[in-house]
Parts: C-alpha cells; structure tokens; sequence
C-alpha cells in the first residue's frame, strides 16, 4: 500500500516537473517598461528609480503627453521615520526601528488609477562601538524597503491586469 501511494507520488512529481510547471518567484511586471516617474529628487526617490532601471525599465521624469509610456508612478510621500529605544539603568541605547512609508499613484494607459500606500518597519541593534558598520546595515534595510516596494507595485498591477 505504501509503495503505491509513494509511486504514485513520484509519478505525480514527475509529470509536474516535465511539464514545465513551477512555482512563480518573480514578476516581469515591471521589466522593459517605458515608465514616467514623477517625484523629487530625495535619496530615497532617486533609489527606487535607480532600482527600476537595473529592471531594464526605461524611466523618464517628466510626463510628456506625446512619449508613449506604459504607466506612470507619482510618488506623493516616500519616507524613513528613524526611532530609538532605550532601556536599562545607563538608558543607553540599543535598538533603532525604521518605519518606511511610500505613498503613491499609478495611472496606466486606460486611465486607470491605482492608490497605494506601502508600509514596513525594520529593526537594527545599536551598538555605539560599531557605528560604520551600522550605517551600512541601514543602507541595506532601505535598499530592501525599496525593493519590498516594488514587488508591492508589480503585485498592484498584476491585479490590475487579472481585472482584480
């Protein structure tokens, strides 16, 4: 009995396998895109374009009626709130929380509108005898909220595309 349920398994995974089927683990929502972003020019902002571009994304920052573009992003507040705690008889510090907030508009070419707000937080441990390495830690944190970002907004637009 147990042969055959495992045989019947291992045929089962076969057949899945050969077939070409496989788990989605990335989106080409946002890859090759002719993309308008309008935004200032904050780190932060300059970041997430940054990011596009190494998607093969082709992004310009001012809307031009005439330029064909499949959407256009306007970010309306893109932010990294730094919190500190302290706990303990010296009151020293030993946690920092970043909480990131992007806040944006997607118009595609049907004139749809799509609202959104992105939120995370992350936790970096303090340590006050290690602070270039900690700066770097934070870099990489907001490289991965941006990124995080992102996959937020191709996942908005695959919805939009599944008429969602």
């Amino acid at each position: 009995m147990k042969k055959s349920i495992f045989s019947g398994l291992f045929i089962s995974l076969i057949l899945l396998s050969s077939c070409g089927y496989s788990l989605k683990d990335t989106s080409n929502t946002l890859t090759q895109k002719n993309i308008i972003v309008l935004a200032d020019n904050s780190n932060l902002n300059l970041e997430l374009i940054s990011q596009l571009r190494a998607k093969g994304n082709k992004i310009s920052r001012i809307e031009n009626k005439s330029e064909d573009h499949d959407f256009m992003i306007k970010i309306k507040e893109h932010r990294i709130k730094k919190f500190s705690g302290a706990t303990g008889s010296g009151a020293r510090t030993t946690q920092a929380r970043l909480d990131y907030r992007n806040s944006y508009e997607i118009f595609t070419k049907d004139n749809v509108i799509i609202e959104n707000t992105f939120n995370s937080t992350s936790y970096l441990n303090f340590n006050q005898s290690d602070l270039l390495a900690m700066e770097k830690e934070e870099k990489v944190i907001i490289k991965n909220f941006i990124k995080d970002g992102i996959k937020n907004i191709e996942f908005l637009l695959s919805l939009n595309e599944n008429g969602n």
